[in-house]
Parts: structure tokens; sequence; C-alpha cells
């Protein structure tokens, strides 16, 4: 999510000591690699989908075991008062770091992540943008995502964070707007530390609906007018490849519209959905070089992973009252499923990496 700071400390304190206690106590065995292989990351799933050992965005999430039977993070999560996503302790061994990246899926568009530090080090640097803060124990941070960040631990210790991830609501931001940032004058003000309070059960609300099953024209139609105007801010000199990519997602959104007011949810739409985005991405790749997001990253890349990966998640179906009336082609390859999700080829690798890949 794109923030007026790199980043802002909310005015909120935890006890770190009751955090460090808690977390200790998690067996080792728990801790999970990356799933994408980042050395030296681990995490531990909180909260998740089905309330499972996965790291997956879409479908109604759940506590884990690990988080219910953990009060004190349970207290720290719910005292947000927030609607909770994925949530997870993240770790990350000494001398490594989290990889340089910006986040532009779809997930993460109109999400924020709140970073609580549990155990780190003054040698434990986040870097946003071209500003870099050491988060310390106890403290609540978030940070804007849509820019370049990454995190370098050059201490000796297995770093820490838990890590909440949310939409936000209004009085979420009104707390944001108490908050401060570490070149402002204010920094060094204190904050009140929300201590255990034992004998009483936190309520975590997850979230129940996070992935549209067919997305509405309005909220593509937002999307891709986010992403013209990003097109817009930082592509002189390029102006016909910039003009021609903002033609095509407009295409792409006219003909969504005109698929949506026949089909909606249906199963019958399905491939025909499939197919448009197929399409529309396949013609704006040409541009992953010459049209650039104002952040630096390729244009092409925002349309895919914040809008083309997620019109259509036919794996969050058992969520919607839907009209099924005919079926889908029985076609192991061709079967027009979630790019995210399992390929149906059996490989075991993701579709859009199997069948599905388009890159």
């Amino acid at each position: 999510m794109k923030l007026a700071q790199e980043f802002i400390q909310l005015p909120i304190l935890f006890d770190a000591e009751k955090l460090k206690a808690e977390v200790n106590a998690i067996p080792r065995s728990h801790w999970i690699a990356h799933h994408e292989g980042f050395k030296g990351n681990f995490s531990i799933p909180l909260v998740s989908v089905g309330g499972g050992n996965n790291n997956e965005f879409k479908g109604e999430m759940a506590c884990t075991q690990v988080l219910k039977a953990s009060p004190y993070l349970m207290q720290v999560i719910g005292s947000f008062n927030e609607v909770i996503g994925r949530s997870r302790l993240m770790g990350l061994e000494p001398g490594c770091e989290v990889p340089l990246h910006s986040d532009i899926n779809y997930h993460w568009y109109k999400r924020v992540r709140i970073h609580v530090p549990i155990m780190t080090n003054p040698k434990v640097i986040f870097h946003c943008g071209d500003q870099q803060v050491n988060m310390q124990s106890g403290e609540a941070w978030i940070f804007d995502s849509w820019k370049y960040h990454t995190v370098k631990n050059d201490s000796d210790i297995f770093r820490v964070h838990l890590v909440i991830d949310i939409t936000g609501s209004s009085k979420f931001w009104d707390v944001v707007k108490q908050g401060r940032v570490p070149w402002d004058l204010e920094y060094n003000k204190n904050f009140g530390v929300t201590h255990f309070e034992g004998g009483t059960k936190q309520q975590v609300m997850t979230e129940v609906y996070n992935s549209p099953l067919v997305m509405s024209p309005g909220e593509v139609d937002y999307l891709a007018n986010e992403l013209i105007q990003e097109i817009q801010i930082d592509n002189e000199g390029k102006e016909s490849d910039a003009v021609q990519m903002i033609e095509k997602i407009t295409r792409f959104c006219q003909d969504w519209r005109c698929l949506w007011s026949q089909y909606g949810l249906n199963r019958k739409g399905w491939p025909h959905y499939h197919a448009l985005r197929q399409a529309a991405y396949e013609g704006v790749m040409k541009y992953d070089s010459t049209v650039l997001l104002s952040n630096g990253t390729p244009a092409p890349r925002m349309f895919l992973h914040c809008i083309i990966d997620s019109v259509l998640n036919v794996e969050v179906e058992s969520s919607f009252n839907v009209n099924q009336d005919i079926e889908i082609p029985n076609s192991k390859v061709d079967k027009p499923i979630s790019r995210n999700a399992l390929c149906p080829c059996g490989s075991g690798k993701k579709y859009k990496y199997c069948h599905g890949h388009i890159s």
C-alpha cells in the first residue's frame, strides 16, 4: 500500500519480554522456510487460510493452533480491533536479508502490514525507498510497501517480527494520524505499553472474503485506472509504448464488462474470462522493458499481479452462492483455474508456473 511516508510508527507499545517468552516457547520445528526459497527467511503462520500451515492469500482465514496457544500474541493481534488477514511470525537468520522487492499484487495494493518487532538488534535495518529504520522490540510500525524495500540482519541474532495484514478501518487510519516518523521533531515522545491481560480470551476477527470469484467491472476499472495513472507519471520519451499499453488495458476493461454482463459469476463464463485475461497479458508483455511504474517496476508486472492474476479466483468458489448450471471441460491442462492454484496436470507446480505460464 502507498503511504504518505516510508515509515510510520504507531502510537502503541507492547510488552517485548512477554512476546519473547511466548515466541521462545514455540518449538523450532514450527518454523518453515520461505516459500520462494529466500536464504535465512522463515515463518510461522498465525492467521492463515483455514487456520492451516500455509502461506496462501485467498480464502477464509482462521487462527492457527500456534496462535491459539499464545495468549499475548492473540491479545496483540486482537488489540487493533481490525479484520485480520494472513499474519505470521517472520524470522531472519544472522547475516541474511529479505531481498529487495516491491509489493504490487492485488493482496497488497490496498492492504497494510503492521510490524511488531519481538527479537531484534540495532544492526537489523529496514530499508524503504531512501529511508531506513531500526524497529525496536515491542514497537508497532507500518511502511510503504509500494516502494522497494528490504531488511538486512547484520547482527548475530535470529530476528523475529510479528507481522499483521489488514485493510484498515477508518478508526485504524485515525490511529495512524497519531503516529510519528523517525525524522519528525516529536519522534521521541512517549507511548504507553499494552501489557498482558490474563484471564480474558481475546477475540480476533479474521477475513472471510478477500478475493473475488470473478472481479466486478467496477473494481477492474478502478485498478486499471490506477495502473494507467502510474504509466502516465514517468514514461517521458516512451509515449508511443505507453499509449499503446494504455489502449490495450482499456480494451481489456471494456471486454471484461461485456463478459460480466453476460455471465456474472457463473461457471459458464470462466473459460471466456480466462481466455480474455490470457490474451490481454500476452498483448502487453512486449512493454516489459520500456513502460515503467513510478517505483521503477515494469508496468506489465502490475497488470499481471494486480489485475490479471486477480480477476478470476475459482478456488474461492465455495464462499459464494453461484448458479452452476454447466460443467467445465474435463481437460487436465486447459481447465481455467486460478493461476495460484496447483496445475491440474499433476506436476505439483502452481498453474502460473506450469501450463498457465505466460511470462
